[in-house]
Protein backbone atom coordinates (compact mmCIF):
# COMPACT_ATOMS: atom_id res chain seq x y z
CA UNK A 1 0.00 0.00 0.00
CA UNK A 2 1.28 3.51 -0.48
CA UNK A 3 -1.80 5.84 0.23
CA UNK A 4 -2.07 7.94 3.01
CA UNK A 5 -4.28 5.92 5.66
CA UNK A 6 -4.68 4.71 9.22
CA UNK A 7 -1.87 1.76 10.28
CA UNK A 8 -0.43 0.23 12.91
CA UNK A 9 2.47 -2.22 12.38
CA UNK A 10 4.16 -3.91 14.84
CA UNK A 11 7.31 -4.33 13.30
CA UNK A 12 10.14 -6.78 14.59
CA UNK A 13 13.08 -4.83 13.87
CA UNK A 14 15.45 -6.91 16.40
CA UNK A 15 16.98 -5.42 19.38
CA UNK A 16 14.47 -2.04 19.39
CA UNK A 17 15.19 -1.43 22.78
CA UNK A 18 16.77 1.55 22.06
CA UNK A 19 17.68 4.38 25.07
CA UNK A 20 19.43 7.73 24.98
CA UNK A 21 21.64 8.52 21.76
CA UNK A 22 25.46 8.79 23.34
CA UNK A 23 29.34 8.34 22.18
CA UNK A 24 30.89 4.73 22.90
CA UNK A 25 33.18 4.81 26.08
CA UNK A 26 33.69 1.74 26.69
CA UNK A 27 29.87 0.70 27.80
CA UNK A 28 27.50 -1.27 26.09
CA UNK A 29 26.11 -0.46 22.78
CA UNK A 30 23.86 2.27 22.50
CA UNK A 31 20.92 2.34 20.27
CA UNK A 32 19.04 5.02 18.55
CA UNK A 33 15.90 4.42 16.17
CA UNK A 34 14.98 6.84 13.35
CA UNK A 35 11.28 6.31 12.81
CA UNK A 36 10.66 8.17 9.61
CA UNK A 37 6.48 8.81 10.23
CA UNK A 38 6.28 12.51 10.05
CA UNK A 39 7.63 15.55 8.10
CA UNK A 40 8.32 17.66 11.08
CA UNK A 41 10.85 16.20 13.19
CA UNK A 42 13.00 12.44 13.42
CA UNK A 43 14.04 11.79 16.74
CA UNK A 44 13.43 14.57 18.33
CA UNK A 45 15.50 16.63 15.67
CA UNK A 46 13.78 19.03 13.27
CA UNK A 47 13.57 18.52 9.38
CA UNK A 48 14.37 20.46 6.63
CA UNK A 49 12.05 19.44 3.63
CA UNK A 50 13.28 19.82 -0.04
CA UNK A 51 10.57 19.12 -2.46
CA UNK A 52 7.42 17.25 -1.43
CA UNK A 53 8.18 13.57 -0.30
CA UNK A 54 5.40 12.24 1.76
CA UNK A 55 4.30 10.16 4.21
CA UNK A 56 2.58 6.92 3.39
CA UNK A 57 1.00 3.68 4.51
CA UNK A 58 2.73 0.40 3.74
CA UNK A 59 2.26 -2.85 5.28
CA UNK A 60 4.30 -2.43 7.74
CA UNK A 61 3.52 0.82 9.05
CA UNK A 62 4.11 4.64 7.99
CA UNK A 63 7.29 5.37 5.81
CA UNK A 64 8.27 8.08 4.16
CA UNK A 65 8.09 8.36 -0.07
CA UNK A 66 10.88 10.42 -2.36
CA UNK A 67 10.05 10.72 -5.83
CA UNK A 68 13.79 10.76 -7.03
CA UNK A 69 13.85 14.23 -8.60
CA UNK A 70 13.76 16.63 -6.16
CA UNK A 71 12.73 14.94 -2.49
CA UNK A 72 15.00 14.90 0.21
CA UNK A 73 15.15 15.58 4.07
CA UNK A 74 18.21 17.24 5.61
CA UNK A 75 19.12 17.46 9.60
CA UNK A 76 21.47 19.74 11.35
CA UNK A 77 22.81 16.64 13.34
CA UNK A 78 25.37 14.03 12.54
CA UNK A 79 24.21 11.00 14.58
CA UNK A 80 27.76 9.00 13.89
CA UNK A 81 29.61 12.10 16.06
CA UNK A 82 32.44 10.86 18.29
CA UNK A 83 31.82 7.24 17.63
CA UNK A 84 34.92 5.03 16.83
CA UNK A 85 32.68 2.03 15.81
CA UNK A 86 29.31 2.05 14.67
CA UNK A 87 26.60 0.59 12.45
CA UNK A 88 24.42 2.14 10.58
CA UNK A 89 20.95 0.50 9.32
CA UNK A 90 18.33 1.54 7.42
CA UNK A 91 14.94 -0.21 6.51
CA UNK A 92 14.07 0.74 3.26
CA UNK A 93 12.32 -0.06 -0.28
CA UNK A 94 13.41 1.17 -3.74
CA UNK A 95 11.45 1.70 -6.63
CA UNK A 96 12.49 -0.29 -9.94
CA UNK A 97 12.46 2.73 -12.10
CA UNK A 98 14.77 5.25 -10.07
CA UNK A 99 17.84 6.59 -11.73
CA UNK A 100 21.08 4.42 -11.47
CA UNK A 101 22.72 6.03 -8.92
CA UNK A 102 21.21 6.79 -5.75
CA UNK A 103 22.52 8.16 -2.28
CA UNK A 104 19.76 7.77 -0.15
CA UNK A 105 21.38 8.11 3.24
CA UNK A 106 24.37 10.86 4.05
CA UNK A 107 25.93 11.67 7.07
CA UNK A 108 29.19 14.44 7.09
CA UNK A 109 30.77 16.06 9.39
CA UNK A 110 31.05 19.94 8.82
CA UNK A 111 33.24 21.31 6.44
CA UNK A 112 35.72 18.74 6.43
CA UNK A 113 34.13 16.29 3.73
CA UNK A 114 34.60 13.68 6.27
CA UNK A 115 31.61 11.32 5.78
CA UNK A 116 29.95 7.81 5.77
CA UNK A 117 27.36 6.95 3.11
CA UNK A 118 24.88 4.27 1.77
CA UNK A 119 24.05 4.21 -1.65
CA UNK A 120 22.57 2.18 -4.33
CA UNK A 121 23.07 1.32 -8.11
CA UNK A 122 20.15 0.64 -10.10
CA UNK A 123 20.75 -0.66 -13.36
CA UNK A 124 17.90 -0.54 -16.56
CA UNK A 125 16.82 -4.16 -15.36
CA UNK A 126 15.68 -2.47 -11.78
CA UNK A 127 17.69 -5.00 -9.51
CA UNK A 128 19.85 -2.52 -7.08
CA UNK A 129 23.09 -3.48 -5.84
CA UNK A 130 24.61 -2.17 -2.69
CA UNK A 131 27.04 1.12 -2.29
CA UNK A 132 29.04 1.99 0.49
CA UNK A 133 31.68 4.41 1.29
CA UNK A 134 33.62 5.64 4.18
CA UNK A 135 35.95 8.89 3.83
CA UNK A 136 38.63 9.77 6.56
CA UNK A 137 40.90 12.87 5.76
CA UNK A 138 43.06 11.75 2.41
CA UNK A 139 41.65 8.08 3.05
CA UNK A 140 38.34 6.47 1.66
CA UNK A 141 36.79 3.09 0.41
CA UNK A 142 33.64 2.51 -1.82
CA UNK A 143 32.29 -1.21 -1.09
CA UNK A 144 30.48 -1.76 -4.15
CA UNK A 145 29.82 -5.31 -6.18
CA UNK A 146 27.70 -4.99 -8.95
CA UNK A 147 27.21 -8.62 -9.36
CA UNK A 148 25.24 -8.73 -6.24
CA UNK A 149 21.91 -7.60 -7.04
CA UNK A 150 18.73 -7.41 -4.75
CA UNK A 151 14.63 -6.67 -6.08
CA UNK A 152 13.53 -3.82 -6.29
CA UNK A 153 9.71 -2.86 -5.14
CA UNK A 154 10.27 -4.53 -1.54
CA UNK A 155 11.64 -3.56 1.75
CA UNK A 156 15.60 -4.80 2.89
CA UNK A 157 17.60 -3.79 5.48
CA UNK A 158 21.18 -2.12 4.50
CA UNK A 159 24.27 -2.06 6.87
CA UNK A 160 27.46 -0.56 6.86
CA UNK A 161 29.27 -1.52 9.80
CA UNK A 162 32.95 0.25 11.00
CA UNK A 163 34.50 -1.74 13.75
CA UNK A 164 37.76 0.44 14.51
CA UNK A 165 39.50 -0.85 11.33
CA UNK A 166 37.58 -2.71 8.74
CA UNK A 167 34.54 -1.53 6.71
CA UNK A 168 31.34 -4.04 6.19
CA UNK A 169 28.31 -4.00 4.66
CA UNK A 170 25.17 -5.66 4.69
CA UNK A 171 22.33 -6.79 2.57
CA UNK A 172 19.08 -8.60 4.82
CA UNK A 173 21.68 -9.91 7.50
CA UNK A 174 24.09 -10.80 4.86
CA UNK A 175 27.58 -9.76 4.41
CA UNK A 176 28.37 -8.74 1.18
CA UNK A 177 32.07 -6.69 0.90
CA UNK A 178 34.56 -5.70 3.54
CA UNK A 179 37.47 -3.98 3.68
CA UNK A 180 40.23 -2.13 5.95
CA UNK A 181 40.40 1.73 6.24
CA UNK A 182 41.47 4.42 8.79
CA UNK A 183 38.22 6.59 9.93
CA UNK A 184 38.51 8.68 12.36
CA UNK A 185 35.48 9.75 14.45
CA UNK A 186 32.94 12.33 12.62
CA UNK A 187 33.02 15.55 14.11
CA UNK A 188 29.40 17.33 14.45
CA UNK A 189 27.46 17.97 11.06
CA UNK A 190 24.46 16.94 8.96
CA UNK A 191 22.57 14.27 7.82
CA UNK A 192 20.60 13.80 4.52
CA UNK A 193 18.00 11.41 3.57
CA UNK A 194 16.84 10.54 0.36
CA UNK A 195 19.45 12.93 -1.35
CA UNK A 196 23.14 13.48 -1.09
CA UNK A 197 24.04 17.02 0.73
CA UNK A 198 24.86 18.29 -2.49
CA UNK A 199 21.52 17.66 -3.96
CA UNK A 200 22.20 15.24 -6.69
CA UNK A 201 21.64 11.46 -6.91
CA UNK A 202 18.23 11.26 -5.61
CA UNK A 203 16.67 8.09 -4.38
CA UNK A 204 13.25 7.17 -5.60
CA UNK A 205 11.28 4.60 -2.81
CA UNK A 206 10.17 4.43 0.62
CA UNK A 207 12.41 4.77 4.09
CA UNK A 208 11.38 3.43 7.46
CA UNK A 209 13.61 3.85 10.07
CA UNK A 210 17.17 4.32 10.21
CA UNK A 211 18.59 2.58 13.60
CA UNK A 212 22.44 3.97 14.55
CA UNK A 213 24.56 1.34 16.79
CA UNK A 214 27.69 2.54 18.47
CA UNK A 215 29.52 -0.74 18.21
CA UNK A 216 29.95 -2.82 14.68
CA UNK A 217 27.32 -5.51 15.07
CA UNK A 218 27.69 -8.95 13.85
CA UNK A 219 25.03 -9.93 11.06
CA UNK A 220 23.27 -11.83 13.40
CA UNK A 221 22.32 -8.79 15.43
CA UNK A 222 20.59 -6.41 12.75
CA UNK A 223 17.93 -5.72 11.58
CA UNK A 224 15.33 -8.54 10.51
CA UNK A 225 13.40 -7.08 7.83
CA UNK A 226 9.65 -7.27 8.46
CA UNK A 227 7.05 -8.80 6.56
CA UNK A 228 2.92 -7.65 6.61
CA UNK A 229 2.70 -10.96 9.07
CA UNK A 230 3.57 -8.60 11.86
CA UNK A 231 0.78 -6.12 10.75
CA UNK A 232 -2.42 -6.61 13.07
CA UNK A 233 -5.44 -5.99 11.51
CA UNK A 234 -7.93 -2.60 11.86
CA UNK A 235 -11.31 -1.56 11.47
CA UNK A 236 -12.81 1.42 11.42
CA UNK A 237 -16.02 1.69 13.51
CA UNK A 238 -18.02 4.59 13.19
CA UNK A 239 -19.61 6.45 16.30
CA UNK A 240 -22.32 8.02 15.65
CA UNK A 241 -24.37 5.52 12.93
CA UNK A 242 -27.23 7.02 13.25
CA UNK A 243 -26.25 10.46 12.81
CA UNK A 244 -23.44 13.27 13.83
CA UNK A 245 -24.96 15.25 16.52
CA UNK A 246 -25.16 18.79 14.96
CA UNK A 247 -23.33 17.54 11.55
CA UNK A 248 -22.24 20.49 9.49
CA UNK A 249 -23.90 19.74 6.05
CA UNK A 250 -21.28 22.13 3.99
CA UNK A 251 -18.23 20.49 6.61
CA UNK A 252 -15.78 19.77 3.78
CA UNK A 253 -13.97 16.46 3.41
CA UNK A 254 -11.42 15.57 5.67
CA UNK A 255 -7.98 15.77 5.10
CA UNK A 256 -4.68 13.76 6.26
CA UNK A 257 -1.55 15.67 5.60
CA UNK A 258 2.04 14.29 7.07
CA UNK A 259 -0.07 11.38 9.20
CA UNK A 260 -2.48 14.16 10.95
CA UNK A 261 -6.44 14.45 10.10
CA UNK A 262 -7.56 17.52 10.08
CA UNK A 263 -10.91 18.61 9.50
CA UNK A 264 -13.06 15.53 10.89
CA UNK A 265 -16.41 15.38 10.28
CA UNK A 266 -17.08 11.49 10.89
CA UNK A 267 -16.30 10.32 14.32
CA UNK A 268 -14.68 7.15 14.46
CA UNK A 269 -12.79 4.52 16.13
CA UNK A 270 -10.18 2.71 14.79
CA UNK A 271 -9.50 -0.80 16.09
CA UNK A 272 -6.31 -2.49 15.95
CA UNK A 273 -6.51 -6.07 17.66
CA UNK A 274 -4.40 -7.66 19.98
CA UNK A 275 -0.89 -9.05 18.43
CA UNK A 276 -1.54 -11.95 20.88
CA UNK A 277 -2.40 -13.12 24.15
CA UNK A 278 -5.81 -10.90 24.11
CA UNK A 279 -6.02 -9.58 28.36
CA UNK A 280 -9.38 -8.30 27.79
CA UNK A 281 -8.17 -4.81 28.36
CA UNK A 282 -8.75 -1.54 25.66
CA UNK A 283 -7.79 1.30 25.67
CA UNK A 284 -9.08 4.64 23.88
CA UNK A 285 -6.72 6.34 22.52
CA UNK A 286 -6.77 10.34 21.62
CA UNK A 287 -4.46 11.67 19.20
CA UNK A 288 -3.13 15.39 20.35
CA UNK A 289 -2.93 18.29 17.77
CA UNK A 290 -4.03 21.67 19.60
CA UNK A 291 -7.78 20.44 18.58
CA UNK A 292 -6.74 21.76 15.00
CA UNK A 293 -5.55 18.89 13.70
CA UNK A 294 -5.18 14.63 15.17
CA UNK A 295 -1.41 13.49 14.62
CA UNK A 296 -2.07 9.95 14.58
CA UNK A 297 1.21 9.03 13.28
CA UNK A 298 2.69 10.66 15.46
CA UNK A 299 1.61 9.92 18.95
CA UNK A 300 -1.45 7.34 18.17
CA UNK A 301 0.38 4.64 16.62
CA UNK A 302 2.84 4.10 18.38
CA UNK A 303 1.12 4.01 21.57
CA UNK A 304 -1.11 1.56 19.82
CA UNK A 305 1.66 -0.71 18.74
CA UNK A 306 2.82 -1.05 22.14
CA UNK A 307 0.00 -2.02 23.95
CA UNK A 308 -1.06 -4.75 21.24
CA UNK A 309 1.88 -6.72 21.62
CA UNK A 310 1.13 -6.53 25.39
CA UNK A 311 -2.16 -7.97 24.73
CA UNK A 312 -3.98 -4.96 24.75
CA UNK A 313 -6.92 -3.96 21.97
CA UNK A 314 -6.51 -0.57 21.01
CA UNK A 315 -9.02 2.27 19.50
CA UNK A 316 -7.86 5.20 17.91
CA UNK A 317 -10.10 8.09 18.33
CA UNK A 318 -11.06 10.61 15.55
CA UNK A 319 -12.42 13.26 17.54
CA UNK A 320 -14.04 16.04 16.01
CA UNK A 321 -12.12 19.33 16.28
CA UNK A 322 -12.34 23.19 15.98
CA UNK A 323 -15.10 22.69 13.30
CA UNK A 324 -17.05 21.82 16.13
CA UNK A 325 -15.56 22.81 19.13
CA UNK A 326 -16.87 22.24 23.05
CA UNK A 327 -18.86 20.16 23.54
CA UNK A 328 -18.10 17.79 20.63
CA UNK A 329 -15.06 16.02 21.29
CA UNK A 330 -16.47 15.14 24.95
CA UNK A 331 -19.13 13.74 23.17
CA UNK A 332 -16.93 11.99 21.13
CA UNK A 333 -15.03 10.27 23.84
CA UNK A 334 -18.09 9.31 26.17
CA UNK A 335 -20.14 7.64 23.09
CA UNK A 336 -16.60 5.98 22.22
CA UNK A 337 -16.45 4.46 25.82
CA UNK A 338 -20.29 3.47 25.71
CA UNK A 339 -19.92 1.88 22.64
CA UNK A 340 -17.40 -0.53 23.66
CA UNK A 341 -19.07 -1.07 27.08
CA UNK A 342 -22.06 -2.06 24.89
CA UNK A 343 -19.74 -4.10 22.54
CA UNK A 344 -17.28 -5.74 24.96
CA UNK A 345 -18.04 -8.95 24.35
CA UNK A 346 -17.89 -8.14 19.95
CA UNK A 347 -14.40 -7.03 20.90
CA UNK A 348 -13.30 -9.64 23.22
CA UNK A 349 -13.00 -7.36 25.90
CA UNK A 350 -14.05 -7.00 29.44
CA UNK A 351 -16.49 -4.15 30.12
CA UNK A 352 -14.99 -2.79 33.42
CA UNK A 353 -11.38 -2.52 31.92
CA UNK A 354 -11.62 -0.15 29.46
CA UNK A 355 -9.52 2.57 29.50
CA UNK A 356 -8.41 5.94 27.94
CA UNK A 357 -5.05 7.48 27.17
CA UNK A 358 -4.88 11.35 25.99
CA UNK A 359 -1.40 13.44 24.60
CA UNK A 360 -1.68 17.05 24.56
CA UNK A 361 -5.02 18.48 23.12
CA UNK A 362 -5.97 14.68 23.35
CA UNK A 363 -5.20 14.32 26.99
CA UNK A 364 -7.68 17.13 27.40
CA UNK A 365 -9.80 14.88 25.46
CA UNK A 366 -9.22 12.22 28.22
CA UNK A 367 -9.19 13.88 31.24
CA UNK A 368 -12.20 15.65 30.31
CA UNK A 369 -13.76 11.38 30.21
CA UNK A 370 -12.28 11.44 33.54
CA UNK A 371 -14.24 14.28 35.06
CA UNK A 372 -16.74 14.77 33.33
CA UNK A 373 -18.10 11.55 32.32
CA UNK A 374 -21.56 11.91 33.04
CA UNK A 375 -21.99 15.48 32.06
CA UNK A 376 -25.61 16.64 30.44
CA UNK A 377 -23.56 18.07 27.62
CA UNK A 378 -21.83 14.68 26.93
CA UNK A 379 -25.37 13.29 26.48
CA UNK A 380 -26.81 13.45 23.12
CA UNK A 381 -30.25 11.63 23.67
CA UNK A 382 -29.27 8.23 22.12
CA UNK A 383 -30.06 4.96 24.25
CA UNK A 384 -26.58 4.53 24.42
CA UNK A 385 -26.61 7.20 27.21
CA UNK A 386 -27.54 4.56 29.27
CA UNK A 387 -24.42 2.80 29.75
CA UNK A 388 -21.89 4.09 32.30
CA UNK A 389 -19.24 6.61 30.27
CA UNK A 390 -16.71 6.19 33.18
CA UNK A 391 -13.22 4.97 32.19
CA UNK A 392 -11.78 2.47 34.23
CA UNK A 393 -8.45 4.40 33.82
CA UNK A 394 -6.95 7.21 32.19
CA UNK A 395 -3.31 7.57 31.04
CA UNK A 396 -1.87 11.38 29.96
CA UNK A 397 1.08 12.44 28.10
CA UNK A 398 1.78 16.09 28.43
CA UNK A 399 -1.84 16.82 28.70
CA UNK A 400 -3.37 20.50 28.16
CA UNK A 401 -5.82 20.71 31.55
CA UNK A 402 -6.72 24.28 32.11
CA UNK A 403 -8.53 26.48 30.05
CA UNK A 404 -7.50 29.51 32.51
CA UNK A 405 -4.77 32.17 31.66
CA UNK A 406 -1.97 32.43 31.60
CA UNK A 407 -1.07 28.48 31.94
CA UNK A 408 -3.83 28.33 29.33
CA UNK A 409 -1.91 26.30 25.97
CA UNK A 410 -3.69 29.30 23.65
CA UNK A 411 -4.36 27.22 20.88
CA UNK A 412 -6.27 24.76 22.03
CA UNK A 413 -7.92 26.79 24.17
CA UNK A 414 -8.97 29.25 21.16
CA UNK A 415 -9.79 25.84 18.99
CA UNK A 416 -12.14 24.16 21.29
CA UNK A 417 -13.96 27.40 23.13
CA UNK A 418 -13.51 30.34 20.25
CA UNK A 419 -11.38 33.57 20.60
CA UNK A 420 -13.72 34.85 23.36
CA UNK A 421 -14.31 32.37 25.66
CA UNK A 422 -17.22 33.21 28.72
CA UNK A 423 -15.97 32.43 32.46
CA UNK A 424 -18.48 29.61 32.98
CA UNK A 425 -17.16 27.84 30.07
CA UNK A 426 -13.79 28.52 30.87
CA UNK A 427 -14.38 27.26 34.07
CA UNK A 428 -16.15 24.53 33.33
CA UNK A 429 -13.35 23.29 30.33
CA UNK A 430 -10.56 24.02 33.57
CA UNK A 431 -10.73 20.48 34.57
CA UNK A 432 -8.12 20.69 37.81
CA UNK A 433 -11.62 22.17 38.99
CA UNK A 434 -13.58 19.44 37.48
CA UNK A 435 -11.57 16.46 39.77
CA UNK A 436 -14.26 13.92 41.81
CA UNK A 437 -13.56 11.38 44.28
CA UNK A 438 -15.35 9.19 41.91
CA UNK A 439 -12.71 9.72 39.15
CA UNK A 440 -10.91 7.03 38.06
CA UNK A 441 -7.08 6.49 38.68
CA UNK A 442 -5.00 8.19 36.84
CA UNK A 443 -1.00 8.02 35.44
CA UNK A 444 0.16 11.40 34.32
CA UNK A 445 3.67 12.13 32.28
CA UNK A 446 5.33 15.39 31.31
CA UNK A 447 8.78 16.60 31.37
CA UNK A 448 10.52 20.17 32.17
CA UNK A 449 11.71 20.77 28.64
CA UNK A 450 8.05 20.89 26.98
CA UNK A 451 8.13 25.06 26.01
CA UNK A 452 4.20 24.33 24.58
CA UNK A 453 2.17 22.95 27.33
CA UNK A 454 4.12 23.69 30.62
CA UNK A 455 4.29 21.02 33.43
CA UNK A 456 1.90 23.13 35.90
CA UNK A 457 -0.75 21.21 33.67
CA UNK A 458 -0.26 18.06 34.62
CA UNK A 459 0.65 19.30 38.38
CA UNK A 460 -2.26 20.92 38.53
CA UNK A 461 -4.43 17.76 37.80
CA UNK A 462 -2.38 15.50 39.66
CA UNK A 463 -2.34 17.88 43.11
CA UNK A 464 -6.57 17.97 42.60
CA UNK A 465 -6.33 14.14 42.15
CA UNK A 466 -4.47 14.38 45.54
CA UNK A 467 -6.87 16.58 47.16
CA UNK A 468 -10.06 14.35 45.78
CA UNK A 469 -8.24 10.93 46.76
CA UNK A 470 -8.25 9.66 43.48
CA UNK A 471 -5.34 7.28 42.93
CA UNK A 472 -2.61 8.80 40.86
CA UNK A 473 0.73 8.24 39.74
CA UNK A 474 2.72 10.99 38.62
CA UNK A 475 6.60 10.84 36.34
CA UNK A 476 8.02 14.44 35.65
CA UNK A 477 11.05 14.12 33.48
CA UNK A 478 13.79 15.97 32.37
CA UNK A 479 14.41 15.46 28.72
CA UNK A 480 11.86 15.62 26.05
CA UNK A 481 10.20 18.49 24.02
CA UNK A 482 6.36 18.55 23.53
CA UNK A 483 5.39 15.97 21.18
CA UNK A 484 7.65 13.59 21.87
CA UNK A 485 5.52 10.26 21.90
CA UNK A 486 7.19 6.98 21.60
CA UNK A 487 10.87 8.63 21.11
CA UNK A 488 13.47 6.23 21.39
CA UNK A 489 16.48 8.92 22.27
CA UNK A 490 15.30 10.47 25.51
CA UNK A 491 17.24 8.46 27.86
CA UNK A 492 14.73 7.71 31.25
CA UNK A 493 11.68 9.77 29.20
CA UNK A 494 11.85 7.56 26.49
CA UNK A 495 10.86 5.08 29.04
CA UNK A 496 7.97 6.40 30.38
CA UNK A 497 5.55 3.09 28.57
CA UNK A 498 7.31 0.78 30.10
CA UNK A 499 6.11 2.40 33.42
CA UNK A 500 3.01 3.02 32.49
CA UNK A 501 2.75 -1.09 31.90
CA UNK A 502 3.95 -1.37 35.23
CA UNK A 503 1.49 0.61 36.73
CA UNK A 504 -1.18 -1.21 34.46
CA UNK A 505 0.27 -3.87 36.29
CA UNK A 506 -0.10 -3.00 39.90
CA UNK A 507 -3.53 -2.21 39.26
CA UNK A 508 -4.47 -5.24 37.52
CA UNK A 509 -5.42 -4.11 34.39
CA UNK A 510 -2.40 -5.93 32.59
CA UNK A 511 -1.42 -9.62 33.96
CA UNK A 512 1.56 -9.72 35.98
CA UNK A 513 4.75 -11.78 34.68
CA UNK A 514 4.58 -15.25 35.14
CA UNK A 515 6.88 -16.31 37.63
CA UNK A 516 7.00 -13.53 39.86
CA UNK A 517 4.44 -14.95 42.30
CA UNK A 518 1.43 -12.57 42.06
Amino acid sequence: MRGLGFHVALVVLGALGAVAQARSTGQQPIQTVWRLDNLRMISGHAVKVIGDPKVVDTDIGAAIDFDGRDDGLLLDFNPLAGLKRFTVEILFQPAPDGTEEQRFLHMEEAGTGNRALIELRLPPAGQWSLDTYLRSGESGLTLLDRGRTHSSGRWHVAALTYDGKVMRHFVDRREELSGDTPFAPLAAGRTSIGVRQNLISWFKGMVHSIRITSEALPSAQLMNVPTAKTHVSRQVIPLWPEGVPGAKADGGDERIVDGRVYNVQRPALIYIEPASHATGTAVVICPGGSYARLAISNEAEGVAARLSSAGVASFILKYRLAEYGHPAPLQDVLRAIRLLRSRAADFGIAPDRIGVFGASAGGHVAASAATLFDAPEGRTGSPLDAESARPDFVALLYPVITMTPPLAHAESRRNLLGSDPGPDVTERTSLEHRMRPDAPPLFIVHTAEDRSVPLEHSLLFYQAARRAGVPAELHLYERGPHGFGVGADLGPTSAWMDRWMDWLRLHAFLPSPAGNGS
